[in-house]
């Protein structure tokens, strides 16, 4: 194995190549005094996009088409979304939304439980309502 080959054109032109150098050089430059100023998700839309714009250009593909330009926001946008905590962003979403079925299932039931107190009261007094009669 050859230890100089751990970053190659093919790998940056991958899916997991642009996550890692678009990783990288957030990482290493969000703490520049001018960067620091950019929401990240911003920075790391950009960089997606400049990244995927050099990658397409070194491919020797330089044809810009409405559905190129399409796919690169796209493909920008599930960079960002992978990189900046996008899937803990949902997943706590679906949390919430079921914690709170929960809680209306759970507020539910005591209603139930209310009104079948309520109706069992009412159908068979107790004991005291039955001498006073």
């Amino acid at each position: 194995m050859e230890i100089t080959g751990f970053v190659t054109q093919n790998f940056l032109s991958s899916f997991a190549g642009t996550l890692v150098a678009v990783e990288i050089i957030v990482f290493t430059t969000k703490n520049f005094p001018i960067i620091k100023r950019i929401p990240t998700k911003f920075y790391t839309f950009i960089l997606s996009i400049i990244h995927l714009i050099i990658v397409q250009v070194t491919n020797g593909k330089t044809d810009i088409t409405v559905e190129y330009i399409y796919m690169l926001f796209i493909n920008s946008l599930v960079v960002v979304l992978i990189l900046c905590g996008g899937y803990d962003t949902i997943m706590e979403k679906f949390k919430n939304i079921k914690e709170t079925l929960n809680l209306a299932e759970a507020d539910i039931a005591q209603v139930n439980n209310k009104a079948i107190a309520t109706t069992n009261t009412t159908e068979n007094p107790t004991n005291n309502e039955v001498e006073k009669k």
